[in-house]
Formats: C-alpha cells, sequence, structure tokens
C-alpha cells in the first residue's frame, strides 16, 4: 500500500483513507524516516562525530543523539505539516479532520529525505538541489493527492491548496534551518 502512495496511484489514496492500519502504517513509515533522516545527519557530520576522542562518544553515544535528532526531526514536521495541511483544507472548505490527514503527512515527509543532503550542507551543488527539488515536489504531489482523496476537493482546488500549505511550510523551514546550509 505505502509503495502505491509513494507511486502516486490514485486507487491507493482512496483505499488508504478507509483502511483501519492507515494509522499504523503511517506511525511505521514516520519512524523510517526519522531513522533515514538520522542516518544522514550522521553521514553529513561524519567527520565531527570522528573527533571526538573516546570511543564510547564515537561510537555509540553522539550517533545516538544524531538518530533522536532525526526522530524528533520526523515527528515534530509530521506535526507542523499536519497542522499545514488541516488548515489548507478546512480553509479552501474541506472537513480538515487531522486524524485522516496525519497518517499521509508521514508518508509525505519520506520523499523529503531527498532534500537532506542539501539542509545539512553535505551536498551544496546541483546534485543536492536537484534531490531537494525532486523530493519537495513529491511532497507537493502526495499533498495535491491526498487533499483530493480526503477532502473531495477538485484537483484545481487541490493543488491551490496544496501550494498554500508549501508556501507557509517553505518559510516556515526557512527560519528554522541554520543559515550556513542555505547560504554555502
Amino acid at each position: 500500500m505505502i509503495l502505491h502512495l509513494l507511486t502516486l496511484k490514485n486507487s491507493a489514496f482512496e483505499t488508504f483513507t478507509s483502511t483501519e492500519k492507515s494509522k499504523v502504517q503511517g506511525s511505521l513509515v514516520l519512524l523510517l524516516t526519522g531513522l533515514l533522516y538520522g542516518a544522514l545527519l550522521i553521514m553529513a557530520n561524519w567527520s565531527y562525530i570522528m573527533s571526538f576522542e573516546t570511543p564510547l562518544l564515537r561510537s555509540v553515544i553522539v550517533p545516538a543523539i544524531f538518530i533522536v535528532s532525526g526522530l524528533m526531526m520526523a515527528w515534530i514536521t509530521r506535526i507542523g505539516l499536519t497542522l499545514l495541511l488541516w488548515a489548507g483544507a478546512r480553509g479552501f472548505g474541506g472537513e480538515g479532520m487531522m486524524g485522516r490527514l496525519a497518517p499521509f503527512v508521514s508518508i509525505s515527509l519520506l520523499p523529503g529525505v531527498l532534500a537532506v543532503p542539501l539542509l545539512t550542507g553535505w551536498q551544496v551543488n546541483w546534485i543536492g538541489f536537484t534531490l531537494a527539488l525532486c523530493g519537495v515536489l513529491w511532497m507537493l504531489t502526495i499533498h495535491w493527492k491526498t487533499l483530493q482523496a480526503t477532502q473531495r476537493f477538485s484537483p484545481s482546488k487541490a493543488a491551490l491548496a496544496a501550494i498554500t500549505v508549501f508556501v507557509f511550510f517553505a518559510s516556515i523551514y526557512y527560519l528554522v534551518v541554520p543559515t550556513a546550509a542555505i547560504t554555502s
């Protein structure tokens, strides 16, 4: 089911809306996303991690801090993005219903992993920008289809709502992402 959602199959969005296991599946995908964020943070900060003198810090404690940071980043982003998607749905005349939107938001964060190399300053080149653009467009498309499936919006209304949500999401991310990642 999750792969069908990630490949943007319309029928998967309709089915996932009515599935009892959608919350569990969304939570598992959120856990995976957080672990991926953490692993990418470790890769981006590898030389910093290796600079610690004690093996316990180098091998266990500091990597665990990065993994926990990745999990927290995914969880907090899910909360914020769910609230924004809810506000976008309500603002354009939909029901909102955060409980139906939250599992989709968890899944939409997975393509956001593609933007992590650029946001961490690890790949500030055309590869990083291309990956980030693909991830953002993929997330935007998932939100567009989510709003169509959960709010019964027309394609144009869902697109307008998804773009509005994305503008607010991007402005919030701009405020919290370290300046070095943006200007490097």
